[in-house]
């Protein structure tokens, strides 16, 4: 099922997505709910992002060919060293936006990228899950451009402002619960060109691990979600620009990039 959080008006609602067309939920989906047979066409409803969650967790560094990659760009000697190491982090909540919201670039930041990326969604608290399990505490599955600001913001402590930033964190355009998250692909394009094509079968930590993992010291919540990594290499955003993350089997998140100043740099 496709199940997306979505406005109509001054109303918002779960709805459940069929094709051009999408049914209201009466209910939550994290807990009982019911279809009702009230539907609306999507070019109706304005998208909103998915959920919204008490904590929005990532896992960097956990593909090989983004580590290549970082490994070039930034500081090989740091990357090689947390390469492989598990190291989950906060990527604050006041930075998700949906599909179709505009990622604003602050005029502070001299070099930002995407980073397409996997995203699970929980769907019953998790605290102390096995890997075996954390399958059935995952509601299921979207996209998310883990937008990230480098140049001289790399030299941050924290990512409280390389990663967390204001529209930072598009997520959508909805959840997929039936798919499998180890036999993906993420596609990311820009300006309609496809920049970037990799598979979910090539992480280090897979879905269910990091569902463990993380639970071993925090309880996640319903409706909290994990980025899950980039798969391959990064390029910069500018205004004017239009990225989209695809993932065959769960949808496309699109957002177009303009400046803060409304500025065309």
């Amino acid at each position: 099922m496709k199940l997306a959080r979505l406005r109509i008006g001054e109303w918002e609602s779960y709805g459940l997505v069929e094709g051009e067309r999408v049914r209201v939920i009466q209910g939550s989906i994290f807990g009982e709910y019911a279809i009702s047979e009230a539907s609306y066409p999507l070019e109706r409803v304005k998208l909103l992002p998915p959920t919204r969650p008490t904590s929005f967790w990532a896992v960097g560094l956990n593909y090989a060919a983004h580590i290549a990659h970082q490994e070039r760009a930034l500081d090989a000697e740091r990357i090689r060293r947390e390469a492989g190491v598990f190291r989950p982090w906060h990527k604050g909540v006041g930075c998700i936006i949906g599909h179709n919201d505009p990622i604003v670039l602050p005029p502070e930041a001299d070099y930002v990228h995407y980073e397409g990326e996997l995203v699970i969604v929980i769907g019953r608290p998790a605290r102390r899950v096995t890997p075996e399990d954390a399958r059935h505490f995952i509601l299921g599955y979207t996209c998310a451009n883990d937008v990230s600001g480098e140049g001289s913001w790399s030299k941050d402590m924290s990512n409280w402002r390389r990663k967390g930033s204001d529209t930072f964190g598009p997520v959508g355009p909805w959840i997929e619960t039936e798919v499998d998250p180890h036999r993906l692909e993420i596609i990311t394009r820009l300006n309609g060109r496809e920049h970037d094509r990799g598979s979910t079968s090539g992480m280090i930590h897979d879905c269910y691990a990091t569902v463990s993992g993380i639970s071993q010291f925090v309880t996640l919540h319903p409706g909290d979600i994990i980025l899950t990594g980039a798969p391959g290499a990064v390029e910069p955003l500018h205004p004017g620009d239009v990225v989209e993350i695809e993932i065959p089997g769960i949808g496309t998140l699109r957002n177009p990039v303009v400046a803060e100043d409304g500025g065309t740099r």
